[in-house]
């Protein structure tokens, strides 16, 4: 069991037995979400991009511009709220896997990622920052639940 990430699109394919937790603003966690401010000069920082910056995309030159990585561990740290919640959802993660879940893909510097970090270094959580990859059985169980909620005469052989 352990504090786990993944983006939104995978939130469906979690195992069942797993909680799934929304860490984006206006979901529930906003002490967990990066700050309006952090966000607004993030997108900012976007606009300025170039193909010859020597940076892989957009959000790579803004995650580095706009010092987000800096700025959101120093919003999270010094938030008594936040490192509550965080040590809290560490705590469940003992029974289960908890994952934080955004919007941004893997392939992407994301927040949720530093939230790991965080309750890592300062909570000493037990943490798997690997990326979630969907097995087989887990879409064979969910396969067969559904085939198991149909009414008999719509179930498939």
């Amino acid at each position: 069991m352990a504090l786990k990430q993944t983006y939104l699109s995978m939130k469906s394919k979690l195992p069942a037995d797993s909680e799934a937790v929304l860490v984006m603003r206006g979901r529930g966690n906003d002490e967990l979400a990066p700050s309006k401010e952090l966000l607004e000069d993030f997108s900012e920082e976007k606009k300025h991009y170039a193909t010859d910056s020597g940076f892989e995309s957009a959000i790579h030159y803004a995650w580095e511009k706009s010092h987000y990585a800096e700025r959101f561990r120093k919003q999270v740290t010094q938030n008594a709220k936040a490192m509550k919640r965080l040590r809290e959802l560490s705590e469940r993660a003992r029974d289960h896997d908890v994952y934080l879940i955004c919007y941004e893909g893997d392939d992407k510097p994301c927040h949720r990622k530093l939230l790991l970090e965080i309750a890592d270094e300062a909570l000493d959580a037990e943490v798997d920052p690997s990326p979630f990859v969907p097995t087989a059985n887990a879409s064979k169980a969910e396969d067969k639940q559904r085939q198991e909620t149909l009414p008999l005469f719509e179930r498939i052989t």
